[in-house]
């Protein structure tokens, strides 16, 4: 055996052995295309296995985008029966027209997911290797991202059910070829590989030669580049985790943070904050957040507005509603018997303002029995009416006032500001007003001056208004 040869089995098995993925219990799948990367690793564990006694398969994703690929399918399934392996063959019956890269890519990690759990392997692994990294990082800082975007290809991470290694990113391109030859290993190149419209290509033959002629140590430092930004990652979501579960709550479809957190945090902080709890949250959310979303909400944070919104995308919308910050998906428009116009309210009927509202006017005698679930709530006060005076219900409109006390007559705008109700609150809020757009209340928050008095000529009633809190708001 060739003595570089030689060398690179002792280090691969070493560091298997070192990092405990190599071991006699071990289930491995590995997946082989046939190019010398897939051929190097699948001798290196076929060696290991003789020494240590772990199971072995491999898959072969036969993607029909190249003529020769059915006898090269073929040829890899005649290799493993002459050597006693498992092979599992899985066919791309109907390639993508566009974005065939990607789609690939989802479909042979669809199959190996299926195979590793059909037959409980324990351990997938792919031969990306030192170059791989360096292309795959350039292209990340290229395309732009956050943090951990940086980081590359990772050499172990959770993956159906097991864990996903590529055990040779210390090993390059360079070196797979020399142990090819000294070890006379068959294997197939694809020619697709040199064609430079393709982004990664271009980097593969252009731009990462060019960087090991600039440092022969380039590629270590790539990959001491990814591991620093996997260490500095895990160390921000370590102790921002431990922020995020002390303060977020969960309630009424809505998660929340106290917005005296956010503020005691500098501005570096925030970021690593916001971008790590978008992460959190995504089992919830399914939002993926854009680099620009996080510089447009750290903008936010420094002005000195106590009320915004951000929209997210997929009807999820992240506001700051004075002391806290929200974050939930906003509801479909609910369908309203009432949109453009008031609606006149007849005394001792129930009006359903939406899929979640009743509002109305009652005599203390025919008071309906409206049962209460542990979401609902009601807002009720008195008023006093002549038995010709009409009611009507509506959206509250710019400009609208309420007289709060005989002396104080304030506009519903500035009630809201002195009150901090949210900017959901007030678009769902409703107003009771005459003839002459004279609100006798603000539902439900507060009820007019208009409506305190008790006199002998006129009638007693009480409005009731009910409504869900999820849907509708709390009332502040």
């Amino acid at each position: 055996m060739d003595r570089r040869a030689s060398q690179f089995k002792q280090a691969f098995i070493k560091r298997g052995l070192r990092r405990g993925y190599l071991s006699e219990h071990a289930k491995i799948l590995v997946a082989v295309s046939g190019g010398v990367d897939s051929m190097v690793l699948l001798d290196c564990l076929m060696t290991a296995q003789k020494q240590i006694g772990f199971q072995l398969g491999v898959v072969h994703i036969d993607h029909r985008l190249r003529s020769v690929s059915a006898d090269e399918a073929a040829y890899l399934a005649d290799f493993c029966d002459k050597n006693n392996l498992t092979f599992h063959l899985k066919v791309w019956e109907n390639p993508a027209e566009q974005g065939i890269e990607t789609a690939a890519r989802a479909f042979r990690y669809e199959k190996f997911d299926e195979i590793v759990r059909d037959y409980h392997y324990d351990t997938l692994m792919t031969a990306h290797h030192g170059d791989d990294q360096m292309e795959t990082i350039l292209m990340k800082i290229i395309r732009g991202g956050q943090l951990g975007t940086y980081a590359g290809i990772k050499e172990t991470q959770p993956f159906a059910g097991g864990r996903l290694i590529r055990p040779l990113l210390s090993f390059s391109k360079e070196q797979l070829y020399a142990y090819a030859e000294a070890e006379d290993l068959p294997f197939f190149e694809d020619h697709t590989n040199q064609e430079l419209t393709v982004q990664r290509n271009r980097l593969r033959h252009l731009v990462v030669p060019q960087l090991k002629k600039e440092n022969i140590q380039a590629m270590a430092h790539f990959q001491k580049f990814s591991q620093q930004i996997q260490w500095a990652e895990q160390f921000i979501r370590k102790n921002t985790h431990q922020m995020i579960t002390e303060h977020l709550t969960y309630r009424e479809e809505r998660l929340s943070i106290p917005w005296k957190v956010i503020e005691s945090l500098e501005s570096f902080e925030r970021y690593f904050f916001f971008y790590t709890f978008f992460d959190y949250v995504f089992p919830i959310t399914k939002v993926t957040i854009k680099e620009k979303q996080i510089d447009t909400l750290l903008q936010q944070c420094e002005q000195a507005a106590g009320q915004w919104q951000i929209d997210l995308g997929k009807r999820w919308v992240i506001e700051r509603s004075y002391e806290v910050l929200y974050l939930y998906e906003r509801k479909k428009e609910r369908s309203t018997n009432h949109q453009n116009t008031p609606l006149k309210i007849i005394p001792n009927q129930s009006i359903q303002l939406g899929e979640s509202e009743w509002l109305g006017i009652y005599t203390p005698d025919q008071l309906p029995d409206w049962k209460l679930d542990e979401t609902g709530e009601i807002f009720t006060h008195d008023l006093w009416l002549s038995a010709e005076q009409s009611l009507w219900v509506d959206r509250q409109k710019p400009g609208d006032r309420i007289q709060l006390t005989e002396t104080l007559n304030k506009r519903v705008s500035r009630y809201f500001i002195d009150k901090k109700i949210s900017v959901a609150q007030r678009k769902n809020s409703w107003v009771i007003i005459d003839e002459g757009r004279n609100l006798w209340s603000l539902v439900p928050f507060v009820h007019s001056y208009l409506s305190i008095g008790v006199e002998t000529d006129k009638i007693h009633y009480i409005l009731l208004y009910k409504y869900q809190k999820e849907a509708i708001g709390r009332r502040t």
